[in-house]
């Protein structure tokens, strides 16, 4: 834990700045949110959108659901990306703060452990840099999140300057990615139920084969420059 304590404490004055403007950023999303929506879809969505903070949802499973509820995709996108630069903004400038918050601090300190044991398995990001970082926000590994790439990020001793550009490009277009994706399989759905059944299997297929081939032949050339 250590390790990640004294890497990066930044002065009160940019403390503040960065939080408050994220956090007011955030505030405003809801309240456009509310005057767009009203009361009951408002209410559905942000109940949706807050099952993002639990364990195991992740792009992959809140996108689908978001869209089935009738969200538009604008307002999906920016919600994710919003959420996620949060996360990262306040744990990247607060992170030594958080963790003397009870109950913050046990879930920080165990998110810790997970992100050192994701960059000892998969030793390639760091190997890439920042490439690597953003491949691992881009990609739903498991683990992967903004408070995983964060947290990893600190291990690895990369500057929020470097850092939240990384998180953002990939939240952005991992979210597009997912959206424009089950938009796509939808649209097959209503065309013929078998077409979006066998778009699903095959895209399956393919990433499977590339996760593969990429554990066999490309990832194990990128861990050997870390040792």
């Amino acid at each position: 834990m250590s390790e990640v304590y004294h890497l990066y404490r930044p002065g009160l004055k940019t403390r503040l700045i960065f939080s408050i403007g994220i956090l007011a950023v955030l505030a405003l999303w809801i309240t456009a949110m509310y005057i767009v929506f009203g009361g009951e879809k408002f209410g559905i969505f942000m109940g949706i959108f807050a099952v993002y903070f639990a364990p195991g949802f992740g792009k992959e499973s809140l996108i689908p659901i978001m869209t089935a509820v009738g969200c538009p995709l604008a307002a999906i996108v920016s919600g994710i990306v919003i959420l996620d630069m949060t996360l990262a903004i306040l744990i990247s400038f607060n992170f030594d703060l958080l963790l003397k918050i009870p109950g913050i601090g046990h879930a920080l300190r165990y998110a810790t452990d997970k992100s050192a044991t994701t960059l000892h398995d998969h030793p390639w990001v760091k190997g890439l840099a920042g490439t690597g970082l953003f491949l691992f926000m881009y990609i739903p590994f498991m683990g992967s999140s903004a408070i995983i790439t964060t947290i990893i990020g600190r291990l690895l001793a990369v500057h929020p300057k470097v850092l939240l550009p990384i998180i953002f490009s990939g939240s952005l277009c991992a979210t597009l990615t997912v959206a424009v994706g089950v938009k796509a399989v939808i649209a097959l759905w209503f065309a013929n139920p078998w077409y979006a059944v066998i778009a699903v299997i095959v895209t399956a297929i393919v990433i499977v084969l590339i996760w593969k081939l990429w554990q066999k032949f490309i990832a194990p050339r990128f861990a050997k420059d870390t040792k």
